[in-house]
């Protein structure tokens, strides 16, 4: 018989619990406000009905907050879910690259702040396609921004994505 850890949270499932004579279905807790970690280390964020993933602040990088930029793009040629966390993690690892955030839900944009003394866009694009040489970005938006936001959520046309 199967083993039943407590303090797992199932999000959006319903659980079984098995007994000695009987069978129970249980509905798992709403999502919570909160991110969810993934194993991949990103967190998963709702907002709205949108569903957004953003690399971990697991160092704080250093950067000219006088060249800090924000870069929103939509994403064309790619719509999985392990494309579009790929292409978050390789922007991610470009130097001068602070935090990025992937919307992985259609219309699928993604949003970067980077120290523009350290890199620029051609090459966070350029990293972003290393290993997806058919994905393009388009409405691509790049302002200067005075500090770094709390919640990254992808803007195309300056307006924040939410559905």
């Amino acid at each position: 018989m199967g083993k039943i850890e407590s303090g797992k949270l199932l999000v959006g499932a319903t659980l079984c619990v098995v007994g000695a004579n009987s069978v129970m279905a249980v509905a798992a807790p709403a999502p919570a406000a909160a991110p969810q970690k993934t194993k991949a280390g990103t967190e998963l964020t709702k907002s709205g009905s949108a569903l957004v993933s953003t690399t971990p602040d697991a160092k704080t990088p250093s950067y000219n907050a006088k060249a800090l930029h924000r870069l929103d793009f939509k994403i064309t040629g790619k719509s999985c879910a392990a494309c579009l966390l790929g292409i978050q993690k390789r922007i991610g690892t470009v130097p001068g690259a602070i935090k990025a955030a992937v919307q992985l839900q259609a219309p699928y944009a993604a949003v970067v702040l980077f120290d523009a003394s350290k890199t620029n866009q051609k090459a966070i694009f350029s990293k972003a396609q290393e290993t997806v040489p058919e994905v393009s970005f388009v409405s691509i938006e790049d302002t200067a921004i005075a500090k770094v936001p709390t919640v990254l959520v992808p803007k195309i046309n300056g307006e924040v994505l939410t559905h």
